[in-house]
Parts: structure tokens; C-alpha cells; sequence
């Protein structure tokens, strides 16, 4: 069996953790991005265990939107302080 390197996996894995350590909440946002785009045009989604869209339509679309939302959520970071509003 031929072993290849993973290249794209192993670097978002490093910047991951430097996201972890740097505290860039909007590179969640981006990684939400990596994992819901393929999903979309699949119609598989993978959250626990595999959700396929035409045996379960209405989990698939709820895991989608929820990928989508924090994927917004995480890149408004980068524009809006929402440490400011907190007591």
C-alpha cells in the first residue's frame, strides 16, 4: 500500500493549534467553511456518524445551517468586538 502525506490536513491541523494559542476565534469560522461546503454539494454530512440528506433531510439541514451560522459567527469576530458587551 502506497503511504502519501496528507499535506492540506496536516497544515490546517498546525494552524489550528496556532489559532488555539493565538486565540483567532475567526479561523473556527473558516475551518466550519472547509467542512460544510463539500457537504453541501455531497449531500453527506458527518457529525457523530455519517447524515445522509435523502434518509434524513430535515437532521441533514439543521447540521448545515448550525455549520453556516457559527461559520458567520466566528468570521464576524474579526469585525465585531463582542467583548465589549458583556459585564
Amino acid at each position: 500500500m502506497k503511504k502519501t502525506i496528507k499535506w492540506r490536513t496536516i497544515t490546517a491541523l498546525v494552524l489550528m493549534y496556532i489559532a488555539i494559542l493565538m486565540n483567532w476565534e475567526w479561523a473556527w469560522g473558516i475551518l466550519f467553511l472547509f467542512w460544510v461546503i463539500p457537504d453541501i454539494f455531497s449531500g453527506v454530512t458527518y457529525f457523530i456518524e455519517p447524515i445522509i440528506k435523502k434518509e434524513n433531510p430535515m437532521l441533514y439541514w439543521v447540521i448545515i445551517v448550525s455549520w453556516i451560522l457559527m461559520a458567520v459567527y466566528s468570521l464576524s469576530t474579526l469585525f465585531l468586538d463582542f467583548n465589549k458587551y458583556s459585564y
